[in-house]
């Protein structure tokens, strides 16, 4: 497992593979260039060197410091870095490393306008997100190369900021692990032992209930959803007692496949349909994140697991559904079958008397139609809370946009044999999908996060490794959860 470290000392003075050395614009590394009797400068006079934007300029140290390999990395215009770009550093150095397959590396950074903490956070959180890749399923598994980092030239006080970016690297690369599993080796079942497992490992508590426990609550919308699947549904309820009186509830869909049911998906990129278990698996990550730094709050975790499979047995359009608090769904298309499984984990989230429900799930197309994979969607209820979910994700480097709720939306999925349809078509697709869900809220703050445009990119999670699952939502959980614990 890669880790990272704070030095006081020069990155000169460290033995390693590689010692990365960040410039912002229009500026050369001083003292680098005179060890290396000013080919830096040369370079960048001859336009061999750039130091815009993450642009780098290597070569072999050749005796002018301790590493085997300097790289100079380009920060763009000083001043212009904020959470978000800083990460973007750090996944760049992680993969500068992979590339030079370094072993061990060094970083030195210049002057920031954040904290030495906060720097120190983002940075290793990109380093470790940025250079991670699912291990797979290849008889000789790829390996990551850089083992360890070191942060050269920073405050003793900058360690804090290290230990919570490797807690919130480490939760949302598990939740990128669990995106990247097929559904054969990662079905309801199976995601809810995950669930379980780490629980036990990260200090909560886990609850499972199985379709017998479904079938006694009345738990049908969730029920339904996984009808025609080998693999019966779950609802796991994860527990951390942080203290205080105040519990956030965070529900995440965990559709472990989505086919669309009878209302059957295209066949092209239909593979990718094992991604529609990211609202879940970022439930999952940040509890075990919030459990590990200790958050001063109580938080429940719901999963609504289930697989979505055409059948015999499948639910079809025209069913009707009843969910936990007894509001019934007309389910006028299979393949809208998040908001349906979401019902009930929902309801039961404002069961248990909890003060905010905060949601997340790749539920619409729609979203990526309004968003592309840049942001992602918030439909909320409450004022107050999406501020907060806003500043969160802010804080977090993590960018959500806020979709109107209009009366008139709700027009759109009146249904006149229940209490409202799962599908009322193409028309604010997001926003109503949103607006369902939060019908089973009750009074309760809620907040809906469609991560469909960013749970899974073409890109990556710092726009610098291949497609794959990003961990979206991990660290705005863990940071709205720290907010809502002062």
């Amino acid at each position: 497992m890669a880790t990272v470290h704070i030095s006081q000392g020069s990155g000169f003075d460290l033995s390693v593979d590689l010692l990365v050395v960040g410039v912002y614009q229009g500026e050369v590394p001083e003292e680098l260039d005179r060890r290396f009797k000013g080919a830096i400068r040369e370079a960048v006079q001859r336009d061999e060197a750039s130091f815009k934007w993450l642009n780098s300029w290597s070569s072999y140290s050749f005796g002018a410091v301790q590493a085997r390999r300097v790289a100079v990395l380009g920060l763009g215009e000083k001043g212009s870095l904020g959470v978000r770009e800083w990460k973007q550093v750090g996944g760049h150095i992680g993969q500068l490393a992979n590339e030079a397959k370094a072993k061990s590396l060094a970083v030195m950074m210049p002057e920031t306008s954040l904290a030495p903490e906060e720097t120190a956070e983002f940075l290793t959180e990109g380093l470790l997100v940025g250079s991670w890749h699912f291990a797979g399923y290849k008889a000789d598994p790829p390996q990551q190369s850089w083992q360890e980092a070191t942060l050269a030239g920073w405050l003793a006080s900058a360690e804090a900021g290290v230990r919570r970016g490797e807690i919130i690297a480490r939760a949302q690369n598990f939740t990128r692990d669990l995106g990247f599993r097929p559904s054969n080796k990662l079905y309801p079942e199976l995601l809810a032992q995950e669930a379980v497992k780490a629980g036990q490992s990260h200090g909560f508590s886990v609850e499972v209930f199985d379709e017998n426990k479904l079938a006694e609550l009345g738990m049908e919308a969730l029920l339904g959803v996984g009808a025609g699947s080998a693999h019966p549904p779950r609802l796991v309820v994860m527990r951390y007692q942080g203290g205080g009186s105040r519990t956030l509830a965070l529900v995440g869909k965990g559709i472990t496949f989505d086919t669309g049911g009878i209302s059957l998906k295209p066949p092209l990129g239909m593979e990718e349909m094992k991604y529609d278990m990211l609202g879940a698996g970022a439930v999952l990550g940040a509890m075990m994140a919030i459990a590990d730094l200790k958050l001063p709050i109580n938080v429940v975790g719901l999963m609504a697991v289930a697989q979505n499979m055409p059948s015999g047995t499948a639910y079809k359009p025209g069913d009707v559904v009843k969910a936990f608090n007894g509001k019934t769904i007309e389910v006028t298309n299979t393949d809208a079958e998040g908001r349906v499984a979401l019902s009930d984990a929902v309801s039961y989230a404002a069961h248990l008397g909890v003060d905010w429900i905060v949601e997340t799930s790749t539920l619409t197309g729609a979203v990526v139609v309004v968003l592309g994979h840049e942001a992602t969607g918030l439909v909320a209820t409450d004022d107050p809370l999406a501020s907060l979910v806003l500043q969160a994700s802010e804080a977090s480097g993590e960018r959500v946009w806020r979709l109107p709720i209009y009366p008139e939306y709700k027009k759109l999925y009146h249904s006149d044999v229940a209490d409202m349809k799962n599908s009322p078509g193409r028309d604010a697709g997001t926003i109503t999908a949103g607006m369902i869900i939060s019908e089973f809220a009750g009074n309760v703050p809620y907040a809906h996060l469609d991560i469909a445009g960013t749970a899974w990119t073409p890109k990556g999670p710092l726009n610098n490794v291949k497609n794959g699952p990003t961990g979206v939502m991990v660290p705005t959980f863990v940071k709205l959860a720290d907010m809502l614990s002062r």
